[in-house]
C-alpha cells in the first residue's frame, strides 16, 4: 500500500493491548478501594460539644487528654441532642459506646446508642539512654506524652525499684512487659513481715511477679507478694 505511513501498516498486537488494559483497570480499582477506605463512611460525622464534653469527663487517666474524631450513629434529624453519656471509663484510644439524648419537636424525650472514635495521649516514661538487662531505671527515663492503646497501659512514675526487664534501646515507651520490680527470678531477697510495730525478717528467692509488685518463693514453699522498699519485700500481717 503506497500513502500509507508504515506504523499504520503494523495490526497492533492484541493480547498485549489487552493485558495492559487489565493492568490499568487493577490499578484503578486498587485506588478506588485505597480510597473508599480512606475516606469517612457516610454514617460518620464530627462530634458535637455534647459529645466531646461527654467523654472527657469519662476520661479516667490521670494527666491524659482525649481528642473525639467522628461519631457513629446520629439522633435523628428531627431529635435535637441535649447531652450524651458514655457509662464506662475511657482509659484508651479507639471507639466508645455512648448514649445520646435529647428530644423531638414535641418536646418528646427521645435517645440512642451510638460510637465515637477517640484518641488517648497521657504521660509516659520512655528510657532517655541505653539501659542493660537488670540496671535500675531510676535516671535513665524521661516523661513525654504518648497515645494509650489497648493491652498497652503508661508508665507514668516509676515504681521503686524497677529495673530493666530487658536490655532497652533510648526513647523505649516503658510499659509492664519492660519493668521489674526488685531482683530478677532466682536471686535472693529478703521478706520483711510486718504486724503493727513487729518486724520479722526470713529469706527467699525472687520469683516473676504482676506489674508494681515484688514476689519471692519462701523456704516452705510458699509464694508472697509485697510492695518493694529498700531492698526488701514487705508483707503486712492480716
Amino acid at each position: 500500500m503506497t500513502g500509507v505511513d508504515p506504523i499504520l501498516r503494523k495490526r497492533p498486537d492484541s493480547s498485549r493491548s489487552r493485558k495492559i488494559l487489565l493492568s490499568i483497570g487493577r490499578l484503578a480499582a486498587a485506588m478506588a478501594a485505597s480510597a473508599a477506605m480512606a475516606a469517612p463512611s457516610a454514617a460518620a460525622a464530627a462530634a458535637p460539644a455534647a459529645v466531646r464534653d461527654a467523654v472527657r469527663s469519662a476520661l479516667a487517666l490521670p494527666g491524659a487528654r482525649v481528642e473525639v474524631s467522628e461519631i457513629e450513629q446520629a439522633l435523628p434529624r428531627e431529635c435535637a441532642l441535649a447531652r450524651a453519656e458514655v457509662p464506662r471509663p475511657v482509659t484508651t484510644s479507639g471507639r466508645v459506646a455512648l448514649r445520646l439524648l435529647g428530644s423531638d419537636t414535641t418536646g418528646a424525650p427521645c435517645s440512642k446508642w451510638a460510637w465515637v472514635r477517640v484518641r488517648v495521649s497521657a504521660p509516659s516514661l520512655v528510657t532517655s539512654r541505653t539501659v542493660k538487662e537488670g540496671a535500675p531505671l531510676d535516671g535513665a527515663v524521661t516523661p513525654v506524652e504518648r497515645e494509650v492503646v489497648p493491652g498497652r497501659p503508661p508508665f507514668a512514675e516509676l515504681p521503686e525499684g524497677a529495673r530493666a526487664a530487658r536490655a532497652l534501646p533510648a526513647g523505649a515507651t516503658l510499659d509492664a512487659t519492660l519493668v521489674r520490680i526488685g531482683p530478677p527470678p532466682g536471686e535472693p531477697v529478703t521478706v520483711v513481715v510486718r504486724a503493727g510495730e513487729l518486724l520479722a525478717e526470713q529469706q527467699g528467692q525472687a520469683v516473676a511477679c504482676r506489674r508494681g509488685r515484688a514476689c519471692a518463693l519462701l523456704p516452705s514453699g510458699r509464694r508472697v507478694e509485697g510492695a518493694w522498699h529498700d531492698g526488701r519485700i514487705l508483707l503486712d500481717s492480716p
